[in-house]
């Protein structure tokens, strides 16, 4: 059964993770969020291992510049790249991507690390609510975007790899109950009205992290079921554990909070390095078309949430990926021919 249990939880929370090794000397390197927290300890982790080629990312020049500095000090690798990417807006997502063609990189490896979690609605200048946008849609937008690029870096013997960083969070996501008679998952779940915050723990709001996890879950789910096979692009979400990071910074401005949350952090939680092993696992090891489609936590594949798998859950997992497509196919027509060119439209 997909449930997170506390035995379960504490026992991964405490496990050892594998300091991965595989040589990635002939290969190009994409971390998505190295600033801070999981994408910074895992850039470290990758630059290390002496990748042909590093791309990182950061929300602005001035960040990029401080990234770029800190990763190669720490690990002795130099020449590294670091480009700024703002997931709250669609251009850059964009911008991003044109920047990447125009200087004809490649990529054997994309992970989509950044992400925030916040209780206030509020709206990026695309008019989507920002967790939703930022967790969710651009992630998509970014790694469809990219997926050319995947596929022709992947081989038959080694497929290129898209880690879009999730957690455990997702079993504890609400149900979309009623979401069979919405005419839009997308608009409802975006509308401020659906969204409005109360001060009770089923708040849509206070959920609204842990559904962002959820989507990325599905998303997964509906782009490994459409890609051929075998597959030259093993894509995969994964769970890097509790760790010790800035993502709850919101929550900890509530003096209350903060020492609940100091309290919880020390008890269980990861270092961010420990949490960052996750990621370089699946970005790099062998065995990944085993793991394609799936969801992993403690760098094995594991099941998802009960609602994922629920014949519910996969009705609101197709719909929610059409009704992906059309918003992301609006904002950029790559989107429209990249499916068209290297996803199988019908699914069984």
């Amino acid at each position: 059964m997909g449930k997170l249990t506390i035995f379960g939880y504490l026992r991964e929370q405490w496990t050892e993770l594998p300091i991965s090794t595989a040589d990635v000397s002939d290969q190009s390197l994409v971390i998505v969020g190295a600033n801070v927290g999981l994408g910074n300890e895992a850039a470290v982790h990758l630059a290390r291992l002496k990748p042909k080629n590093l791309l990182i990312t950061s929300r602005d020049k001035v960040k990029c510049g401080r990234s770029k500095a800190d990763v190669e000090t720490r690990s002795g690798m130099t020449g590294i790249e670091s480009w700024p990417l703002e997931l709250c807006s669609f251009d850059s997502v964009r911008s991003f991507v044109d920047h990447f063609e125009a200087k004809g990189c490649t990529a054997n490896v994309l992970i989509a690390n950044a992400g925030i979690s916040t209780m206030k609605y509020t709206k990026t200048p695309d008019g989507y609510e920002t967790t939703f946008q930022v967790n969710y849609l651009s992630t998509a937008l970014l790694s469809l975007l990219m997926l050319p690029h995947l596929v022709k870096a992947g081989t038959p013997e080694h497929a290129s790899r898209l880690v879009i960083v999730s957690s455990e969070c997702h079993y504890l996501a609400n149900r979309l109950k009623g979401a069979d008679k919405w005419p839009s998952i997308i608009e409802t779940i975006n509308d401020e009205a659906y969204c409005t915050p109360l001060i009770t723990c089923s708040s849509v709001m206070i959920n609204r992290y842990f559904l962002s996890k959820l989507l990325e879950v599905m998303f997964i789910r509906e782009l490994s079921s459409r890609l051929p096979t075998p597959t030259l692009v093993a894509v995969s979400a994964v769970n890097p554990g509790s760790c010790h990071s800035r993502l709850t910074r919101e929550v900890e401005s509530n003096p209350l909070f903060k020492f609940a949350v100091r309290i919880y952090k020390g008890l269980v939680a990861r270092t961010t390095e420990m949490g960052s092993r996750t990621l370089v696992h699946a970005a790099i090891e062998p065995g990944e078309r085993e793991r394609h489609g799936h969801y992993l936590s403690s760098c094995e594949v594991a099941e998802e949430s009960d609602y994922t798998l629920s014949a519910e859950g996969r009705e609101v997992s197709k719909r929610l990926w059409h009704e992906t497509l059309e918003i992301l196919g609006d904002i950029d027509p790559r989107v429209n021919t990249i499916v068209s060119e290297h996803l199988i439209r019908d699914v069984a």
